[in-house]
This record gives C-alpha cells, structure tokens and sequence, in this order.
C-alpha cells in the first residue's frame, strides 16, 4: 500500500490542505461525522456532550450551526445520513438509536427512539439503497431497523461475536454487511433464504426472517481489538470489492471479496503495520469516487491517505 501521485487522478492526493476550521463547534469530544449525501457543503457531527450539530454554508462561505438536536441522555457516539438526505440516524451510550426526518431548511423531527439494545450503542450505517438501519453495540449484537406502519422497529438481531461490535458496513450493493469486533474477528452476514425470500435479492427484511455468517477472518489474523471497517467499490475483475480494517495492533488490512458457489472468499491483500507508528488505527474509509484510495486516521492525531494499487 503506497501513496502514488503519478496518476493525474491521484495528483492531488500529496497536497491535501485545510480549508477550513470550524472552532468551539461541542462542548466536548467530536466522536463523528458525516456528509449529507445529496449536497456538497452540508454535513452532520456527534458528540460527546451529548448533541449533534448540523452545519451549512451560506453563498459558499464558512459553515455555521443550523441545527442541533438534542435528546441522547450523554455521549452520542455516531451519526449517518440515509441515501437520500432524508433521514439522520445517533446513537449514543444511553443504548439508544435515535432517527431524525429533514424537513429542509434546517428543520429536524425526531420519528423514533429505540431502545433495544441493551449496552452502548457504537456505530449506525444506513443500507445504501434502502431506508434499513444497522446499528452495533457493546451488548455484542447488531440489529438491523426497518419503518413498520410509521413507527421503526427491530426487523434482526444478528448475534455471533463474542465481545463488543465496534463498526460495521454494507457491501455497495447493498447484499451483505461486515462486521468487526473487540472479538478479533470480521464477520460478512447474509440474508438466510427462506420461503418469504431469497438471499440473491440481497437485504430485504420481513420480521420472521434470520441473518448467517457466510465468512469470517479468524481471530488469528488481528491481534487487538478491530475498530474500522469499509467495504470498497468492486474492481473491474468482477470481485466483491475490497475490506479495509483499523485495529488497535497499529495495523491497516485490505481484503480481497470474491464470491463463489460456496459463499464468499475474503483473501487478505496487504497488511501495512505501523500506519500511523505506534497509535491504534480508530476509523478507516474509502473514497467512493476514486478507486483505491484509503484514508486513516489513529490516535497520533494524523490523517493519513493511501493509495492502493489493482
């Protein structure tokens, strides 16, 4: 894995600058943050003063607080917008999963809390083409949150790690979900065929149906804890696209995701240690748009970007 500028694609990738510096936007910690889908300048952040904030720009000038909402009892450890824009899930310590519906301009309704989980709630990701919900916990489960009558409720528990679930992520199609653990293990899930449907059509959940593991990265391969993991666009070789890992062994991992008749083989690729020298690696993520290209970051307080070669 290498940063590589030769590429007039990937000319910019040594010249990163900030561009921006939005101050004293919490109280305290910001645990996360993410881009409204739809638009270029609006984006969402979380924090551990227990409130997310929305920011916009006016005429492309600086950003500026245009909403915040409130609700989660302490420390709101995510937030993820659906496809469209329409929807904003937190989650929190509290155990909760909170979503929120834009009305535009700012304007956000709280449509549900839920509160099945029973630990810390770490992560929530949106399915990329339907309005599903993931969300992972330190009680060890995922579950996965679909509208029923106006209301969210539970469609699946997904049990099977064995210590906290720090993170996970859809597939770009949409047909499985990874996961990664405080167990040392990444596990890929699929929809179990039933007579209510078939798991080729890919996540479409009904409340009697039930999620297996269809391939796993045995605990041998991570040392500590993993905290980070993104699924890749597929490659032009017609694979599954490619995992990428954080762990807190100070390592980056890149998988290989093929599918065969079988399941799914998940090969590792490349195993960068010390990316970010002796600092845990805490999120790890993909440019949609361009091929290859990795972001880090870890508790050295660094932002690294890595290219990775077909």
């Amino acid at each position: 894995m290498q940063v590589d500028t030769d590429d007039d694609d990937r000319k910019t990738s040594s010249s990163w600058q900030c561009i921006e510096v939005i101050d004293n936007a919490h109280k305290r910690t910001v645990r996360s943050i993410a881009f409204e889908p739809t638009q270029s300048n609006a984006l969402a952040t979380a924090s551990f003063d227990g409130t997310t904030a929305i920011w916009d720009t006016a005429d492309n000038s600086t950003h500026e607080c245009i909403a915040t909402l409130e609700g989660h009892e302490n420390e709101a450890k995510s937030v993820a917008w659906s496809t469209n824009g329409q929807l904003l899930a937190t989650c929190g310590r509290d155990k909760s999963v909170w979503i929120w519906e834009s009305n535009g301009e700012g304007d956000f309704d709280c449509i549900s809390v839920l509160m099945e989980h029973t630990q810390d709630v770490k992560m929530v990701v949106w399915h990329p083409t339907q309005d599903l919900l993931a969300s992972f916990s330190y009680d060890n489960t995922i579950r996965v949150w679909k509208e029923d009558d106006d209301d969210w409720v539970s469609a699946a528990t997904i049990a099977g790690h064995t210590s906290t679930v720090w993170a996970g992520d859809f597939s770009t199609n949409g047909k499985y979900l990874a996961s990664v653990s405080d167990d040392r293990t990444v596990r890929i899930w699929a929809q179990r065929a039933s007579e209510g449907g078939s798991a080729d059509a890919g996540f479409y959940y009904r409340p009697d149906l039930s999620y297996e593991c269809i391939a796993k990265v045995p605990d041998s391969v991570h040392t500590r804890a993993i905290y980070s993991v993104s699924w890749s666009e597929p490659s032009d070789n017609g694979d599954c696209g490619r995992l990428a890992t954080g762990c807190g062994d100070n390592t980056v991992r890149v998988f290989k995701v093929t599918e065969t008749e079988s399941g799914l083989n998940v090969d590792l690729e490349c195993a960068q240690e010390y990316a970010h020298g002796l600092s845990d690696i805490n999120c790890v993520k993909w440019n949609p748009k361009h091929k290859g290209w990795l972001a880090t970051c870890g508790d050295d307080g660094v932002v690294r970007i890595w290219y990775m070669e077909p």
